[in-house]
């Protein structure tokens, strides 16, 4: 059976989201795409080469859903399409891959620990880009950091409570947070 590396990192990203960066093991993986744990080890060196790749593709599927059909579109309609993009995907099926990433990996993972940073940083610097031509770079910062942090928490919320109202509500404060920035200047 061949299975392809695509294959591998998708089932890689569910075993994360299920079970986290420590609860996740190569020997799961390997079980989980039918592959022997030493042919697995031939296609990444360890667990911790898996989570650029995981991160890379999510990062990718957002960005593209956050992107699509807004040419033109008055600043508000991207950044609400933009956040709403993003507060999917990391709320896909109640949980945040991202954040499973983050609460796992450490200083003895720091090839992992910089993919989790370089995808949050990403995501921010997207949602920057979308608010510098109507504030300054420091308030489009601010406001970025604030919307993933609200984004963020709702993901709790969301694999806590079941409360999938909370996502829907971080979304529309980020917009009326942001909305209420550019009114002010």
């Amino acid at each position: 059976m061949k299975v392809t590396r695509g294959e591998i990192v998708a089932a890689a990203r569910e075993l994360f989201r299920e079970k986290g960066y420590a609860g996740a093991s190569m020997q799961d993986l390997a079980d989980r795409v039918g592959l022997k744990k030493a042919s697995l080890y031939m296609r990444f060196s360890n667990k911790e080469a898996l989570v650029p790749e995981v991160l890379g593709v999510l990062l990718q599927e957002t960005l593209s859903q956050a992107e699509a059909v807004t040419s033109g579109a008055p600043w508000q309609v991207t950044y609400e399409r933009a956040l709403r993009a993003i507060a999917g995907n990391l709320a896909e099926r109640k949980r945040c891959v991202g954040l499973h990433l983050a609460y796992g990996v450490s200083d003895e993972t720091p090839a992992a620990k910089e993919a989790v940073r370089n995808f949050f940083q990403t995501l921010r610097e997207h949602l920057i880009a979308l608010l510098s031509p109507v504030m300054s770079s420091d308030r489009a910062d601010l406001v970025a950091s604030d919307a993933l942090a609200r984004i963020e928490g709702a993901t709790l919320l969301v694999a806590v409570f079941d409360d999938k109202a909370a996502m829907e509500r971080a979304v529309q404060a980020s917009c009326r947070d942001a909305d209420a920035t550019v009114q002010k200047h």
